[in-house]
Order: C-alpha cells, then structure tokens, then sequence
C-alpha cells in the first residue's frame, strides 16, 4: 500500500500536485528553479501515525548546490544491473571481512517482486543472483550471519533463508493465524538468536536458528520499525509516536525507554554498546543515550526536513545518518556539530547504511534504473592510536567455562570489533564496542554453549588487528 499522497508546489502562482515521500520511497519532482522559492510540503500519511503535517522548505535558488557537490565526492555511486524501478531497503556485509556484501528489495512499496543483490569486490560491482516475479516477495529487510547464510523479510509477511550465498531461498509464513503486513526489520545475534519487527503484528524472537518464531508476550505497539541489539540479551527497538522499547531478555518482554511526539515516527536505531546507542527520527530529530536507555537527549541535524532511517555509530563520535531526501550527514564530535557528507538528491530515498570493518561505507536507497547503491572509501585513521600496549589487553578467567571478560585500553576512542576464533579458523562470535578515549574498555562473552578447544580473541580497528589473545575454554 502507497502510504503517501500528493505535495504541493507553489511556484510562481502555479501549483503543482506531485508524489512526495512514504516510509517506504520519495517520488520525484521538478524543482530546477530560477529564483528564490518556498515549497509548502502536506503530507498525509494513510498507514503511518504521521499525518497531514504541514512545513516549509526554503530552497533559496538552490545556493546550496555548490556546497553538495563538494561533499558528492566522498561518496561514490555504484550501478546495478537491474534497469528497471527498484528500491534497496536493505543492505548488509556479514561480519569479519570486507569484500562480500548483499542488499535486497523490491520494485514498488507494496506487494512487490523481490531482487537481492551480491557483490564479492568490496561493493565496486554487483550482480543479481536472485529475483521472483511473485508478487509480496519484495525485500524489506536482510540480514546475514556469514557470507552463505542470510535471512530476509518480505512485503508479504514472510521470512526467507539462504544457505548458498543467496542463490536460493526457502520461504515460511512463521505465523499462519497472523497477517504481519511487511517484516520491518531482522536482526540476529548469532547463529541461534535472533528478532523481526511486523508491521501489523509486534516483534517475534527465535532461538533456534529461525525454526520457530515465538511472538513477545510484552508486545511494543506495533509499527516498530527498526530493531538493534546492544549486546546478546539487550535489545531496542523504536517506531511510532517516536517511541523507543527495551528488552532484556532477548526480545521475549519488552518495556516502555521513552515516548515521544505523537504522530511522529522513529525509524532508524544504532548501538555501540549496552549504554550507547542513538534513535534518529524525522524532520533532523534524534536522540541519543549514554546509560542504556535510562535516559534519552533530544538533537537536531540542520537542514534535514525528510525521515532519516538509517544511522551507524563507528564510535562515540563519528556517527553517519542516511535520510530522505537522498543525503547522508556525518558528525564527527558525538552531534555537538552536523555536516553534509554526500549532498542532497531530490530523487532517490536512502534507507539503509553500513560499515565494513576496514571502514568502508555503504548506503542503500529507491532509484528508477535499479536502484542506489552509494559507496565511501575508508576513512584513514593511524592505526598507531589504535594500538593496545600487550599489558593492556587481558582476558579472564583462562581457562574459561562460563563468562568470559575481555578488557583492554586504547589511546583514543574508536570501534573495536572483538572476534573469537576457534581451532579451524572459524569466527564463531563477533561484538562491536567503543573503546575510551585513554581509559579501559571492558565486555563479557557468554561461553557457556562453547565447545571445549583453543580459541583466539582478535581487537580489530578499522580493519587492522590491535590486539590477540589465546584462551582455553572448559566445555560443560
């Protein structure tokens, strides 16, 4: 369903009805102007709490366009092979490398025909290893646990999974008693847990892998629309009414972590960490918290005026939004200041933003001829600051059985990927934290479901390893 109605311009006593955005796509519209213009935006959404909101977007004979094209080149678009209409919803690089790389979604907003994407080049090209002309298979979220398992969610409410890096999908309607409307996000914390948001029905969790979804007995409202865990038992989700949700326990119960303005709708959700994390909303609004979600700080990103559901923290500071209108902005101060980082296109939505671990960035969005696919090279940082002094980086108890703790100090702060390794070099457990700036990092690692062996403990840091530590685990 087409959430959107009309917008309209009023240019030179003319007025103009034309599509403008829904949460799920933006609609094109001819503003090439010759003098100072406002364009007086009423949006009605049917579907979504947000409705009828009236505002006014100063365009000033686009004096901002200089500046735009400045910051473009920091990100670089990348074609697809799809000709045709396609909206990228999602896109996502499984953990532990750099090069292989999917992204999905579907030709219109509503009962659509699904397309994923791969690449194997580190984003520089793309091929199409899986489409349906099956109406209701289009993509509206994708997650991966490794290079060949993935799972989707579609327009029609199902979930899909690949074993074979995507050219086959199983599909499941995992609840037949309930229409979910579309799978608004899906997440997984490794192999066995996991979580999705419905758009009619609430969150689900799983413990086995996706087998069986179990929906939560404490449900958010419903129209959550994105999902993120802050470590393997905690969880946030936020959505309408610009509310955000807690669990606990893994996405069984949940419970209220603020609330909003009504009719106005959270849409993207990142966390560093079980106390950092940051919600971004619509018309530049966001909010940020330092102790779990005990408590959340509104900010503002100038001259923002569409929904932003895309946000990364690579750390405390450098954190990357993606919005609609197509733009991407970046702070680099934890907020205190905004700056465009790829100037604004009216036509395409962005919905989606990534970072592969040697800080690469990705972004996702709706184009005519196949989509958007945006790329930025890594951002260079000495990875001499990064570096953990040997007396610095200790893991305890080893040998382990149960709780592992993994500690370690840094010069500045930055995004520290710890990976565990087994005996045949498989990564079997991946967490992202914030290391602090000249003080100690500490996390823990449930072991408990470990087999007995050697492993190793990896500090990554844009794509370097900082840091390696051996430790023997005690199986049960």
């Amino acid at each position: 369903m087409n959430m959107g109605k009309f917008l309209n311009v009023d240019r030179a006593h003319e007025t103009e009805r034309v599509h403008w955005k829904t949460l799920r796509e933006v609609y094109t519209f001819d503003l090439s102007l010759q003098c100072p213009v406002s364009v007086h935006v009423h949006i009605e959404h049917k579907k979504s709490s947000t409705m009828n909101k009236l505002f006014t977007l100063p365009l000033l004979a686009f004096s901002f366009l200089g500046a735009q094209f400045a910051n473009a080149q920091n990100w670089t678009s990348i074609p697809t092979p799809v000709t045709t209409n396609l909206i990228l919803y999602g896109i996502d690089f499984p953990q532990g490398q750099n090069d292989i790389g999917y992204t999905g979604g579907s030709n219109v907003t509503y009962n659509g025909h699904g397309t994923v994407l791969k690449t194997v080049d580190q984003g520089d090209s793309w091929t199409e290893v899986w489409s349906s002309a099956v109406s209701g298979t289009g993509i509206t979220a994708l997650y991966f646990l490794n290079v060949d398992t993935g799972f989707a969610g579609t327009q029609g409410g199902n979930i899909m999974k690949t074993v074979d890096g995507g050219t086959n999908w199983t599909s499941s309607d995992f609840d037949l008693l309930h229409d979910q409307g579309d799978i608004n996000d899906l997440r997984f914390h490794d192999a066995d847990h996991g979580v999705l948001a419905t758009n009619y029905n609430g969150i689900y969790f799983t413990a086995d892998g996706g087998a069986t979804w179990v929906p939560a007995t404490t449900n958010p409202s419903v129209g959550q629309y994105a999902l993120c865990y802050a470590d393997a038992t905690t969880l946030f989700a936020c959505g309408n009414d610009q509310s955000i949700f807690k669990s606990t326990d893994g996405g069984a119960t949940w419970t209220s972590s603020y609330q909003g303005a009504p009719q106005t709708v959270n849409l993207g959700i990142n966390f560093l960490d079980a106390d950092n994390g940051m919600v971004t909303s619509e018309e530049g609004q966001y909010f940020k918290t330092v102790d779990g979600g005990a408590t959340w700080t509104p900010g503002t990103i100038p001259d923002q005026f569409g929904l932003m559901r895309g946000v990364v923290m690579l750390d405390l500071d450098n954190i990357f939004v993606c919005a609609t209108p197509g733009q991407v902005f970046r702070t680099m101060d934890g907020g205190t200041n905004w700056m465009d980082d790829s100037g604004m296109d009216f036509d395409p939505s962005y919905y989606s933003i990534t970072f592969t671990p040697d800080g690469t960035g990705f972004v996702s969005g709706s184009g005519s001829t196949g989509g958007t696919i945006l790329k930025r090279a890594p951002m260079s940082v000495d990875v001499a600051d990064l570096e953990v002094a040997d007396m610095a980086f200790r893991t305890y108890p080893n040998p382990v059985s149960n709780s592992l703790t993994v500690e370690f100090t840094t010069l500045r702060s930055e995004r520290v990927d710890i990976t565990i390794v087994n005996g045949l070099g498989a990564v079997v457990r991946t967490k992202q934290v914030a290391s602090k700036n000249g003080g100690t990092t500490r996390t823990t690692f449930d072991l408990s479901r470990f087999a007995a062996g050697l492993y190793t403990i990896n500090l990554t840091a844009n794509g370097a390893v900082i840091g390696s530590r051996n430790i023997s685990v005690v199986g049960q």
